[in-house]
């Protein structure tokens, strides 16, 4: 994982117009009247980031909320040794609410893309005289932060308490979920992957070749073959 931090820097008031309506739908941007809308439209920092370029790092005072347009962005966390788990993926549509805004605190993770990505961004002194105006607005961000908060604990609680093979199984059947496919790409490394399951890229080799030995997926270097979704089905329910 990279580690030397680079300054985004953002273009004002360059919203791209087919961008407009989902700004426009994205939580509580829709609980704002239609003039404050386009006030924040106008206020708009942004930014096309590329694969592998950090928004923010773990450590950084980083008070600022963005709405990401396109892409993937991916919150991750450093270990005391060095080693990045991955806590989720932040996917395009969706609004992320830096912590420091709130606290002045460090951020507890970073952010970075996983894709070629189009960000929005509002820094606090933006945000924060629309929101005070606007307490319904308010109310969706509290219910988008609770949101995320049962969303956390579930993944932490996973970590914590499921073998590796039951959250392969889970992260195998979320692909296949996603995309209705049981041969799925294999689009990201394994380094990549043991950092999603929280674990080594050894031991997730050891439980793939497990599972092909079983007869539940076939492996090769372009994809993986989902083979038995039920016995998949049966590890997260026993997990």
């Amino acid at each position: 994982m990279p580690t030397q931090k680079g300054t985004c820097r953002f273009n004002r008031g360059s919203v791209m117009p087919n961008l407009t309506n989902d700004l426009s739908q994205a939580e509580f941007i829709s609980a704002l009247p239609e003039n404050e809308q386009q006030e924040l439209f106008k206020q708009a920092l942004s930014r096309k980031l590329e694969v592998g370029e950090f928004l923010c790092h773990q450590g950084d005072i980083w008070p600022k909320v963005i709405f990401l347009g396109s892409g993937q962005l991916r919150w991750s966390i450093l270990s005391i040794t060095g080693r990045e788990f991955v806590l989720f993926l932040v996917d395009a549509g969706r609004v992320f609410w830096g912590h420091s805004i709130f606290d002045d605190q460090p951020m507890p993770a970073s952010l970075m893309a996983t894709k070629q990505s189009w960000v929005y961004l509002w820094p606090r002194e933006i945000i924060l005289p629309i929101l005070y105006r606007n307490p319904k607005a308010m109310w969706e961000i509290t219910k988008t932060l609770t949101s995320t908060m049962r969303r956390a604990r579930e993944i932490i609680y996973g970590l914590a308490f499921q073998p590796v093979a039951c959250r392969l199984a889970k992260y195998l059947l979320g692909r296949f979920e996603l995309e209705d496919d049981p041969n799925i790409e294999r689009d990201i490394t394994l380094g990549e992957l043991a950092s999603r399951l929280a674990t080594s890229q050894e031991v997730v080799c050891r439980v793939l070749y497990q599972f092909q030995s079983e007869g539940i997926l076939e492996v090769n270097r372009a994809s993986i073959s989902i083979q038995d979704l039920t016995a998949l089905n049966r590890l997260v329910e026993n997990g």
